[in-house]
Formats: structure tokens, C-alpha cells, sequence
């Protein structure tokens, strides 16, 4: 976009070299806010990459087969013609900022909605009603989650994602609780920690030892 005026003439910036090593560093700034963003939300360990194609299809479950597509995110940002006159550094990095944030903005709604349908199509769902204090509906939740084990054979306790006001409430609620539910929540962690430990002992028992050499 930088252009030169003469003899009231636009002609192309004759730096054009130069101007595509500007575009690709700052491409290479957001992709890597990018990435940092959405680690705060998923485990680098889960992302993946796709060299080509815009679909794919999963492992059948007891809910049906499943086909995946990509999904585009897009956000628009303007630089003012007076900024980059004025060569004001600054406004590159609000612009960068604004761009990530911007797009980390439509990662969470995809995320979330995506979540959201899956959790609905399972049943695995909790309505916070009224009657029901915030303490009690996390507490139906633990019961219906399942723990994981990570790469280090460790439990993995789930993440809770709320918002500020909701996360208040519940953690407000959590501490005006009596001995009991503390005690019933302490227990439901603690069953849900050594089911975990067993199905990944389940698990591991399928593969023979390492050390142990094929016989055939």
C-alpha cells in the first residue's frame, strides 16, 4: 500500500522488496501473539496442523460419525494514511494487538460454540437453576466429568472457563459451603482421580513392556 507521489502522478513504492519483508515480519508478530493467546486456552500439545485440504472425518462414536471443516476467521483493522506519514511506531503495535485480540476474539466464540454443541449431542449438560445454588451445579458437574491423565501419568483436572461475573458467583457460593460439601467434593475428586488411574492402566496394559522384545 505505500505509495510515492511525483508530477501528480501515483507510482508504485519502489521499495517493494523492503515492503514485502515488512508484511511477512508482521505477519510472522501475529501468528506468534496468536499462538501464545491460544495456549492460555489449549494445551500446544493438542493443536494440530493441516498442510492441505478443509475437512476431515473422525472415528465413529456411539453418537455417529463426525465430519469436521475448517473454519475462517477474519478481522479488518485500518492504519490511517497520516500514521504511516508520520512514521508513528506506535500505531503498528496497537494495530498488532488490535488484530490479535480481534481474532482471539472469534477463536473463543468458535471454541466455546463448538464445546457447546458437542456437550449438548452427549447430554453431558448442567442448566444452573434458581433452585440450585452455584456451589451445587459445580458440583453435579465434577460428578459428570471424567478426569484425564497427562503425558507425565499424572490426573489431569478439567479447566473451568467462566465469565468474571459467573466465576464470582461460584466461587463465592463454593466458599459459604459447610464441612459436607467440602467433604462430598473432596470425595467425588478423589473417585474421579483413581478411575482415571485405572483406565489408563487398562490402557497401558493393552501394549507390551518397552524393554520387552518381539517373539514371533
Amino acid at each position: 500500500m505505500p505509495l510515492q507521489l511525483r508530477d501528480d502522478k501515483v507510482i508504485p513504492f519502489k521499495y517493494r522488496g523492503r515492503a514485502q519483508e515488512f508484511d511477512e515480519a508482521f505477519t510472522r508478530q501475529v501468528a506468534a501473539d496468536l499462538e501464545r493467546a491460544r495456549d492460555t486456552l489449549i494445551s500446544p500439545r493438542n493443536a494440530q496442523r493441516f498442510s492441505h485440504g478443509r475437512s476431515w472425518q473422525t472415528k465413529p462414536t456411539e453418537h455417529g460419525d463426525e465430519a469436521g471443516e475448517m473454519t475462517a476467521h477474519s478481522f479488518e483493522f485500518l492504519s490511517p494514511f497520516d500514521d504511516v506519514v508520520n512514521h508513528d511506531l506506535e500505531k503498528f503495535l496497537s494495530a498488532r494487538q488490535r488484530l490479535v485480540e480481534g481474532m482471539m476474539g472469534q477463536f473463543q466464540a468458535s471454541l466455546y460454540q463448538t464445546i457447546s454443541q458437542s456437550t449438548e449431542k452427549s447430554g453431558n449438560t448442567i442448566v444452573a437453576t434458581p433452585e440450585h445454588s452455584p456451589a451445587e451445579s459445580f458440583l453435579a458437574a465434577m460428578e459428570m466429568i471424567e478426569f484425564g491423565i497427562d503425558e507425565n501419568g499424572e490426573v489431569s483436572l478439567p479447566q473451568i472457563h467462566m465469565g468474571r461475573e459467573a466465576f464470582e458467583k461460584t466461587l463465592a457460593s463454593l466458599e459459604a459451603q459447610g464441612p459436607e460439601f467440602t467433604e462430598r467434593l473432596g470425595q467425588v475428586k478423589a473417585e474421579k482421580a483413581e478411575r482415571a488411574r485405572q483406565r489408563e492402566n487398562d490402557r497401558l496394559g493393552k501394549f507390551p513392556p518397552a524393554w520387552q522384545e518381539d517373539s514371533i
